[in-house]
């Protein structure tokens, strides 16, 4: 007795095709340049009819192939028709090449569910910071509109995207001279807020005591902390209301304290 057939993303099916024909071209390419064939032949289209069932899964088109006599089966016409790189590049969704980059699956919480974030996903929102620049210039109830999705889950959604987060802290390699500075640099994401006049300088805070900041930007700060700040609870906030902690010990990259330093 056979198993039931298994069903597959109906993209993973259109994948392998595409895939199995970028390597029977390359083979071709190979066999011309080799024999110094100064003619030979291509494939230009393929026209295919797939017989299967469809189905609807977690916001998915699966597909199952259908047997030999299923006539409840529905058929897809598919054609693979060739076209150049430019034509690919002009018309396919452009994916970012910044690792920094959160997508969109990253908000896994209370908030979005996973039918939500596809949603948002089918009108182009893959990233958060795509969602975050969405809502910047006031499309979050126009993003609800499209997706039927209720404004208030977006906007708990986007704020914990834009939630201030500390990822590590480490020392800052000291530059060879006199009078150099010690630095500490600080990795994160939403480290800096951004207000009406632009970026806006984060309060950062080791056991309530103010850190000097020599640089800041949305996933780094450059810190000078004094002698007795290299160890202990480093606070960040970015904006009112808005703060993250770290507790962190970095005690033996010190410098030595100068004299009447506190201790």
């Amino acid at each position: 007795m056979t198993e039931p057939a298994t069903t597959l993303p109906l993209e993973n099916f259109i994948q392998a095709v595409q895939s199995q024909l970028d390597k029977a071209q390359s083979a071709m390419a190979m066999k011309a340049r080799n024999l110094n064939l100064p003619l030979t032949f291509a494939i230009k289209d393929i026209t295919l009819d797939l017989r299967a069932h469809v189905e609807f899964s977690r916001s998915e088109i699966r597909i199952r192939p259908a047997g030999a006599n299923d006539a409840q089966a529905s058929v897809f016409h598919l054609v693979f028709a060739a076209i150049t790189r430019p034509m690919i590049e002009e018309n396919a969704t452009a994916l970012t090449d910044d690792p920094n980059d959160r997508p969109i699956d990253d908000l896994d919480d209370d908030s979005l569910t996973e039918e939500n974030r596809r949603q948002l996903e089918w009108i182009g929102v893959r990233t958060v910071d795509k969602l975050r620049e969405l809502s910047a210039t006031g499309g979050v109830p126009a993003i609800g509109r499209v997706t039927g999705l209720p404004v208030e889950r977006l906007r708990r959604a986007l704020e914990r995207a834009a939630a201030p987060t500390v990822e590590h802290v480490t020392p800052v390699e000291a530059q060879p001279g006199e009078g150099a500075m010690a630095l500490m640099r600080v990795r994160g994401r939403n480290l800096v807020a951004q207000d009406a006049n632009g970026s806006a300088i984060p309060r950062v805070t080791l056991d309530g005591r103010p850190v000097a900041i020599v640089n800041a930007s949305e996933r780094e700060l450059l810190l000078a902390p004094q002698a007795h700040q290299w160890a202990g609870e480093l606070s960040i906030a970015p904006a009112a209301g808005a703060a993250t902690t770290l507790s962190f010990d970095l005690s033996p990259f010190a410098p030595p304290p100068a004299t009447g330093a506190p201790s």
